[in-house]
């Protein structure tokens, strides 16, 4: 028996990842510019937003940070690209547009490149493995 036989409906896919940041119309700009994320949906208030990689359909919701709240944080949030090549390509587009980063490093046998977003919230890009 596996862990899914009890559950009503099993996990189908990845739903979203929201972050709390500390200026929802600031960190919207960088993943708007810097990932080419697409809004889907916003609150009248500016409290949050909901944004969408289409290709992929990943979503991530940027919420406001309430400074009282003390939870456990995420370490980083990861998006795989095709290849090797295509990280190099990243590097030097995100040297263009002045966003800070180590380079393409290979760990484990998986190139890949880490950036942050106005935040601190760590973004990587991941290659397949062997794929330089």
């Amino acid at each position: 028996m596996n862990a899914t036989d009890d559950l009503v409906s099993p996990i189908t896919g990845f739903s979203h990842v929201q972050l709390a940041v500390s200026d929802v119309a600031r960190a919207e700009r960088w993943y708007l510019r810097v990932l080419g994320l697409q809004r889907m949906h916003a609150s009248d208030d500016g409290s949050y937003v909901a944004l969408v990689h289409r290709p992929s359909r990943v979503v991530i919701v940027l919420s406001a940070a309430d400074e009282a709240a003390t939870r456990a944080a995420l370490d980083h949030l990861a998006f795989a690209v095709p290849d090797g090549p295509t990280l190099q390509a990243w590097a030097a587009e995100l040297a263009r547009a002045g966003i800070e980063h180590p380079g393409v490093v290979d760990e484990l046998g998986k190139p890949s490149l880490l950036m942050t977003d106005p935040d601190g919230n760590r973004i990587e890009l991941v290659a397949p493995p062997g794929s330089w």
